[in-house]
C-alpha cells in the first residue's frame, strides 16, 4: 500500500519531417543530427500536435525500448522504463535542467501537459552535445523536455493559443498558452491548464471461479491545475538568460489494485510541485563558453488511507522535499574539430515527514565531469569520465554515510561513404544510481547499508537516412543492438515477517531497436508521415543462487512495437497509431499464475483546420482503443476501455 503512496551534421531539408521547422534563435537547437554517438530518438513540433496523446508519457509510449508503467486511467501515475533498467535508471531534464525526486528516484511523466512541449528527445546513454550538466552524464537514459519558444510573425508583439478538451471518463481539459513580446530582446511564456475528470470506467475481472464479471473503477477522480512561465532574452554583452517556473497542484483518488474481490480502495493523494530554474549562458571567446544553471524544487505530497487499522483510525502522511541545484559548465572549442567540456554541479536534498522517528535525512551530492568531442568528416568519437560524491546524514537512526564513485563512458560514430548518410555506431557507459530516500529510510521497510546499482551498458547500430524525387520523399531507417549488466540490484523482499530492501539482483538485458521513418506525397495535396518501432528484448534475472536465475524479469516483454500513421489533405487530417506489447510475467516466478497476456491497442484522430487569416480554429475528434482491448499494463492494475475525446484548438 505505501508503494502507491510514494511511487508515485546537418540534414538535407527533405529529410528534417520530426524535428523543429522553425529557427528559434533563444534556445539551443535540440534537433537530432544523424552523425550522434549513441541511440536518439525524438518527436517535435506537428508530430507530437498529431498522435493521439494528453501528456508526456502518452507521447513515449510510440519510443522503441521504451516501456511506460501506467498504474491506470488518467489519473494513475506514469512513468518511464527505458530497456527495462527501471524508472530510476532515466534522467528527465526540462529546458536543459534536471527534475529531481530524491524520495522516490521516479518522476510522474503524467504531469507535464503536450500543451506547453516543442519537443521530446530520449538519448541512450547521453546527450549528443557534450555542453551539458554534470548531471546529464549521471543516468543510463536521459529524457529531454523542451517547452515552446515564442515565434512573432512580422510585427505582431502578441501570440495566443488556447485549447478545449471533453471526452469520456468526464474528462474537462481547458488550457490558454500566451506568448508576449515585452522588447526586442526579452519575451514571455505563459501557458496553464486545469483538468477534471471521474476516471471511471468498465473493466472486466475474472475471479478464482474464472466467473467474468463487468466491475465499474471508482475512486478514480482526479483533479489538477497547471501553470508554467518562462521570460528569456539577450543581454548587451549577447548572453542569454532564461527563467522557468512550473506548478502543479493536483488531488486524485487511488483505486488501487483491482484483487481479491477488493475492485478499488478510498485511498487519496495530493500535490504540490513546485520549481524555479534559470540558466545563463555566454560566448566569452572563440574558445571559451560559459553556462550556469540554477534551480529550487519544493514537493509535498500527502497520503491519505482512510481506512487504516491503527489507533487514529486512518493513515494522513505527509512528505516535503527541498531541493537546491547549482550548476556550471566550461566549453573549451580547442579547434573546429575537438571540444572539450568541465562541468560541476551541487545538490542539496532534504525530507521531512510527520511520521514518528523519521530518519529526517540530507543529502549532499557533488558531480564533477570532464568530456571530449571529437569529430571530423568520417569520424566523431565522444568520451567522459564522471566523479560522484554522496553524503547523507540523518537526525534519527543511522545514515547511509558517504559513497564515491567514476563512471566513464565512450562512444563512436563512423561515416564510411562520403556520398550516403550511412552512420555506424557503438557505445559504452558506466553508471550507478544511488538508493533513494524511500529505499534506504521508509519506516519498517528501508536499509540504510544498500549499495548503489551498477549499470554497464554496450551498444551497438546503424543510421541511414535517403531523400527520393518521386512520391516517397525520404526514409530513414535505424537499427541497435545493446547489452545492458545490471548489479546489485535494489529489491523489495520478505524478510522477518517484514519487507526490506536488499542488493540481491543481477538482470542481464539483451536487445533489438529497430525503427523506420518515411515522407510520402501521393498527390499534390496528399502528404503522409508513417513511422513503425520495434524492440526485441530478452531481459533476465542473473542472480547466482537465486530459485530465479535465468527467468524473465518482470513487466519485460519479448516483443513489443508501435506504428503511426499521419496523412494530411488540405485541410483535412487522419492520424493512426498503433501500440503492441507481448506476454510477460509479473513477478519474479515465471509462473502460470504470473503470465500476463499480450495485448495492442489501435487510435484514431481525425481534424479540420480552418484558417481565417489572423484565426485558426482547430477542430479534432479522437477514439482511442477503438478496438475495446482489454489490458493492463501493471498487474491488477486495468486499462480503459473504447473511450472519446473532442478537442477544439484556437491560435491568434
Amino acid at each position: 500500500m505505501w508503494l502507491s503512496a510514494i511511487s508515485m551534421a546537418q540534414i538535407p531539408p527533405i529529410l528534417r519531417n520530426d524535428t523543429l521547422q522553425a529557427v528559434e534563435i533563444n534556445k539551443q537547437s535540440h534537433a537530432i543530427p544523424p552523425s550522434v554517438t549513441v541511440s536518439a530518438q525524438q518527436l517535435s513540433g506537428s508530430t507530437l500536435e498529431k498522435i493521439n496523446s494528453l501528456s508526456v508519457a502518452d507521447a513515449l509510449k510510440y519510443f522503441s525500448g521504451v516501456k511506460i508503467r501506467d498504474y491506470g486511467g488518467i489519473g494513475g501515475m506514469k512513468t518511464i522504463d527505458v530497456r527495462s533498467l527501471g524508472t530510476n535508471h532515466t534522467a528527465v531534464f526540462y529546458n536543459g535542467i534536471a527534475i529531481n525526486d530524491a524520495q522516490s528516484g521516479q518522476v510522474d511523466l503524467g504531469k507535464f501537459s503536450l500543451d506547453n512541449v516543442q519537443s521530446i528527445s530520449l538519448y541512450q546513454n547521453q546527450h549528443v552535445n557534450i555542453d551539458q550538466p554534470a548531471k546529464a552524464f549521471a543516468s543510463a537514459s536521459v529524457l529531454y523536455l523542451e517547452t515552446k519558444e515564442p515565434i512573432f510573425k512580422e510585427d505582431r508583439r502578441t501570440n495566443v493559443h488556447g485549447s478545449f478538451r471533453g471526452g469520456s471518463f468526464g474528462l474537462v481539459n481547458p488550457s490558454l498558452h500566451l506568448q508576449q513580446k515585452i522588447s526586442r530582446n526579452t519575451q514571455l511564456n505563459l501557458n496553464t491548464g486545469w483538468m477534471k475528470a471521474d476516471g471511471e470506467y468498465d473493466f472486466h475481472y475474472k475471479n478464482a471461479m474464472s466467473l467474468d464479471t463487468v466491475i465499474r473503477r471508482k475512486n478514480t477522480d482526479i483533479e489538477t491545475f497547471r501553470i508554467e512561465t518562462s521570460l528569456s532574452g539577450h543581454l548587451a554583452d549577447s548572453s542569454f538568460w532564461h527563467v522557468d517556473g512550473y506548478a502543479f497542484f493536483s488531488e486524485r483518488g487511488l483505486p488501487g489494485a483491482a484483487v481479491n474481490n477488493n475492485f478499488y480502495s478510498e485511498d487519496r493523494q495530493w500535490d504540490r510541485n513546485l520549481f524555479l530554474q534559470s540558466q545563463w549562458r555566454k560566448n566569452i571567446s572563440k574558445v571559451y563558453s560559459l553556462k550556469v544553471n540554477g534551480k529550487y524544487t519544493y514537493n509535498r505530497l500527502r497520503y491519505l488511507d482512510p481506512t487504516y487499522s491503527n489507533i487514529a483510525g486512518k493513515l494522513d502522511n505527509k512528505y516535503v522535499q527541498d531541493e537546491l541545484y547549482l550548476s556550471a559548465v566550461n566549453v573549451f572549442t580547442l579547434t573546429d574539430k575537438l571540444k572539450t567540456a568541465l562541468s560541476a554541479d551541487y545538490l542539496y536534498n532534504t525530507l521531512d515527514a510527520n511520521i514518528p522517528q523519521f530518519a529526517y535525512p540530507e543529502r549532499n551530492t557533488g558531480l564533477v565531469n570532464f568530456a571530449a568531442d571529437f569529430k571530423n568528416d568520417s569520424w566523431r568519437i565522444q568520451g567522459n569520465m564522471l566523479g560522484t560524491l554522496v553524503n547523507e546524514e540523518v537526525v534519527a537512526g543511522k545514515s547511509s554515510g558517504t559513497k564515491t564513485a567514476f563512471s566513464p563512458s565512450l562512444s563512436v560514430s563512423w561515416k564510411p561513404f562520403k556520398s550516403s548518410y550511412l552512420y555506424l555506431r557503438t557505445s559504452y557507459k558506466s553508471i550507478f544510481r544511488m538508493p533513494t530516500f524511500n529505499d534506504s529510510y521508509y519506516t519498517f521497510v528501508g536499509s540504510t547499508t544498500l549499495k548503489p546499482e551498477y549499470v554497464k551498458e554496450f551498444n551497438v547500430g546503424f543510421t541511414v537516412q535517403t531523400a527520393f524525387d518521386g512520391p516517397i520523399r525520404s526514409l530513414s531507417l535505424t537499427a541497435d543492438g545493446y547489452q545492458n549488466h545490471l548489479k546489485d540490484r535494489i529489491t523489495a523482499i520478505p524478510k522477518n515477517f517484514r519487507w526490506t530492501m536488499l542488493n540481491t539482483g543481477k538482470v542481464e538485458i539483451t536487445g533489438l531497436d529497430i525503427g523506420m521513418k518515411t515522407e510520402v506525397e501521393a498527390l499534390q495535396q496528399l502528404n503522409a508521415f508513417l513511422f513503425i518501432n520495434y524492440t526485441w528484448q530478452k531481459a533476465l534475472d542473473k542472480t547466482p543462487g537465486s530459485q530465479h536465475k535465468g527467468q524473465f524479469i518482470p513487466y519485460a516483454p519479448m516483443h513489443s512495437a508501435s506504428a503511426s500513421g499521419t496523412f494530411q489533405y488540405r485541410s483535412w487530417g487522419l492520424n493512426y497509431n498503433l501500440l503492441y506489447t507481448g506476454s510477460r510475467y509479473s513477478f519474479l516466478a515465471n509462473t502460470p499464475q504470473n503470465y500476463m497476456e499480450d495485448w495492442f491497442t489501435q487510435d484514431l484522430s481525425l481534424s479540420y483546420m480552418l484558417d481565417l487569416k489572423a484565426y485558426e480554429i482547430k477542430i479534432m475528434g479522437e477514439a482511442n482503443n477503438i478496438g475495446n482491448a482489454d489490458y493492463t499494463i501493471i498487474r491488477n492494475f486495468p486499462m480503459p476501455g473504447r473511450n472519446y475525446r473532442l478537442s477544439i484548438y484556437f491560435n491568434y
